[in-house]
């Protein structure tokens, strides 16, 4: 085997990534969008109520959005927690016996 070959063979298998990847994107959203407008269709043939169709739709679009920006928002999560650890220490103070407790008390 070449080197040329071991090129060839690692643009195919980046190829075979990346179709596997656009996949999985298609199917999950072909799948909630399904998904979403089963339940909203379901509830409205069982309730034929346009208050309980909507809280549905809303719900539903908030959970599409949530699963489309995961990545984003674990990121941004992820960035508050590490920023958040680092202002504030996770020191207590530890009474050892004899201290006053903060309304008098004695322990």
């Amino acid at each position: 085997m070449t080197s040329l070959d071991l090129v060839q063979l690692a643009g195919i298998l980046d190829d075979a990534e990346t179709l596997g990847t656009r996949i999985k994107t298609l199917l999950v959203g072909v799948v909630l969008g399904v998904m979403y407008l089963v339940s909203v269709a379901m509830t409205w043939g069982q309730t034929k109520s346009v208050l309980k169709t909507v809280v549905v739709a809303v719900g539903g679009a908030a959970v599409l959005a949530i699963v489309a920006n995961v990545t984003v928002l674990r990121d941004k999560i992820g960035e508050d927690i590490k920023t958040a650890g680092a202002r504030h220490s996770a020191s207590a103070p530890v009474l050892t016996g004899g201290e006053k407790l903060p309304d008098g008390a004695s322990r």
